[in-house]
C-alpha cells in the first residue's frame, strides 16, 4: 500500500499533465482526422474546456505533492502560473499563444518536480 503511495505522489503531476495536453490537443487532432474522414463530430466546449482544467488542476494537486516530498515552492509556482494561464484561455479570452504558454509552464514545473523528486534533498542539520 505504501509503494502505491509513492507512486502516485511521484507520478500523478506527470500524468496529469499529459492527460491534459491529451484532452486538448488529442481531440484536436481526433477531430480533424475525422473531418478528412468526412465524419462530422458536435462537441460542447464548455464540457471539453472543463477536461482541460480539470486534468491541469489535477497536475497542479500533483506539484502540491511533490513540494511535501522536495520541500522546494518553485514548481508549484510556475505550475499554479500555467493552471491561471490555462484556465484563462479556456474561460476567459482565448489566445493560442497563452494557451501553448500555459502549457510550456505546467510541462516545465511538472518536469522540474519530477526531477528535484529525482535528487536526494541536502540535510538541513547537516
Amino acid at each position: 500500500m505504501i509503494a502505491l503511495k509513492q507512486l502516485t505522489r511521484r507520478w500523478l503531476a506527470g500524468a496529469a499533465t499529459v492527460l491534459s495536453l491529451a484532452a486538448c490537443y488529442g481531440t484536436l487532432a481526433i477531430i480533424a482526422i475525422l473531418g478528412v474522414l468526412g465524419f462530422t463530430i458536435a462537441l460542447d466546449e464548455r464540457l471539453w474546456a472543463g477536461a482541460i482544467v480539470a486534468f491541469a488542476t489535477l497536475a497542479f494537486a500533483g506539484l502540491g505533492l511533490g513540494v511535501r516530498r522536495h520541500g522546494r515552492p518553485w514548481p508549484i509556482l510556475i505550475g499554479g502560473a500555467g493552471l491561471a494561464t490555462v484556465a484563462y484561455v479556456m474561460y476567459g479570452q482565448y489566445n493560442q499563444l497563452l494557451e501553448v504558454a500555459g502549457f510550456a509552464m505546467l510541462c516545465g514545473a511538472t518536469f522540474w518536480d519530477w526531477r528535484l523528486g529525482r535528487v536526494p534533498s541536502p540535510d538541513p542539520q547537516g
